[in-house]
């Protein structure tokens, strides 16, 4: 899903507050500053808006990232578990 960064800030408000503002997070956060193309001469390029917004509306239907993040929770999961890494 994706949110304006107000939404984001809501969110993140109403998580501090149900899980605690020292609650361990991982998170990966694109604007339309990421957004940028390269001229020939290597010079950035940055898109209208308009286009910068549909790219990251759009990003939502790669479901590879989501199987990505997903299966590296398993294996950090894994990993930690057979190591005895949990922190008790």
């Amino acid at each position: 899903m994706n949110y304006t960064l107000k939404q984001l800030q809501d969110r993140v408000s109403r998580m501090i507050e149900e899980q605690g503002e020292d609650s361990q997070c991982a998170a990966w956060i694109y604007t339309s500053e990421d957004i940028v193309k390269y001229d020939d001469d290597g010079n950035e390029v940055y898109p209208p808006q308009s286009l910068c917004d549909s790219v990251l509306c759009n990003l939502q239907d790669y479901d590879n990232i989501h199987t990505t993040i997903y299966d590296s929770i398993e294996s950090e999961l894994a990993w930690l578990e057979s190591n005895n890494k949990v922190a008790a």
